[in-house]
């Protein structure tokens, strides 16, 4: 990896056998690498790395998520309808107020 020295954490981390069957937590050491990091178990001498995913990525998976949530959960539906109402009905009492919303004196605009 380039470096001589990797930082490392104690912990524990969880195994488990096939279709987590006899999960138990295990010694081990979080081990920071670069950009990455990894886990390691000690007492087995197993080790998994990990890395972040990109923000697009990030932002894919969450709206997929969102859309299969509201594709199967129909509680779900009318929970974002009405907050997306809620949101709209703010606003508009907010306009009917005559309410200003500029950021400062110098930046002209409202927030949506």
């Amino acid at each position: 990896w380039g470096k001589s020295y990797l930082p490392r954490y104690l912990g524990k981390g969880q195994v488990a056998s096939e279709n987590f069957a006899n999960a138990q937590w295990m010694e081990g050491q979080l081990i920071l690498v670069g950009r990455f990091f990894s886990f390691a178990w000690v007492p087995i001498g197993h080790q998994v790395f990990f890395g972040r995913p990109s923000s697009e990525l990030t932002l894919k998976m969450l709206k997929e998520a969102k859309e299969e949530e509201l594709r199967t959960d129909h509680v779900a539906v009318m929970r974002d309808v009405a907050e997306k109402m809620l949101d709209e009905t703010y606003w508009a009492e907010r306009e009917m107020d005559g309410e200003s919303y500029y950021v400062g004196d110098e930046e002209e605009g409202c927030w949506e």
